[in-house]
C-alpha cells in the first residue's frame, strides 16, 4: 500500500511541475497545518464496536511546497471514537458482553501529498492522498472488566480541502479526510475526519 501511495504522490508532483513552473512563492517552504478534528465512524466493522459522531480528535500537517500547487509531506493524527452501548465485543483474549463503554483511539502516521487549485488569494480547493501505519487501540470497559486490542496497521488516506485566506493574513482551512486502516489480525477500521484548521506558513 505504500508503493501504491507513492506512486499516487510522484504523479501528483509531476503533474504539478508540468502545470506550472516552480514558483518562488511556495516552492521550497514549509508550512505547519494544526488542525482540530471530528471523527465519524464509516464501515460495518467499525460502527458495529462503536458508533455515533466523536468531538475529539486532533491533526497535524507538516509539508514542504515542490510548486505553487504541489506540497509533499507527513501527517500526525489523534482521533477518538467513544460509546456505551449493550453489545458484545469480541478480543483475543475473549469476550465482554451486556453494557459498556468502549474506545478507539486511532494514531496515524501518514506520508502525503496534496494538489491545490486556482488562485493562492482567493479560496483554493485541495486534494490529496496520503499512505503510511496507524496505531489502533480498541477497548471495553464494563464494571471492573476492561479488554483490548492493540494493533499497528496499514493505512491509506483521501482528501478534499479548501484553504481561505483572510485579510489579516492568516489562512483558515476546512476538511474531509477518509481513512482506512487495513485488516491486521482480523481487524479493520475505518472513519472519516472532519477538520477545521490553521495554516502557518508558505
Amino acid at each position: 500500500m505504500m508503493t501504491r501511495c507513492g506512486r499516487v504522490i510522484v504523479v501528483l508532483l509531476i503533474l504539478g511541475l508540468s502545470v506550472s513552473p516552480v514558483s518562488a512563492q511556495r516552492a521550497g517552504r514549509w508550512t505547519f497545518h494544526p488542525q482540530y478534528s471530528m471523527v465519524l465512524p464509516m464501515s460495518d466493522e467499525t460502527r458495529e464496536f462503536v458508533d455515533g459522531f466523536s468531538w475529539r480528535g486532533g491533526t497535524i500537517d507538516i509539508e514542504r511546497g515542490a510548486t505553487d500547487y504541489i506540497a509533499i509531506g507527513a501527517s500526525f493524527g489523534w482521533h477518538v471514537l467513544s460509546e456505551e452501548n449493550t453489545k458484545t465485543s469480541v478480543f483475543q483474549s475473549g469476550a465482554i458482553s451486556g453494557r459498556a463503554l468502549r474506545h478507539v483511539n486511532s494514531v496515524p502516521l501518514m506520508v502525503t501529498g496534496k494538489i491545490a487549485l486556482g488562485s493562492r488569494d482567493g479560496i483554493q480547493p485541495w486534494f490529496g492522498v496520503g499512505g503510511g501505519t496507524v496505531w489502533i487501540e480498541s477497548r471495553t470497559e464494563s464494571g471492573a472488566l476492561a479488554a483490548e486490542d492493540t494493533n499497528w496497521h496499514r493505512i491509506a488516506m483521501g482528501e478534499a480541502g479548501l484553504r481561505i485566506p483572510r485579510d489579516s493574513g492568516a489562512t483558515i482551512t476546512l476538511s474531509a479526510r477518509y481513512q482506512r486502516a487495513f485488516e491486521t489480525k482480523g481487524l479493520e477500521r475505518e472513519y472519516v475526519t472532519f477538520s477545521v484548521g490553521y495554516l502557518l506558513g508558505g
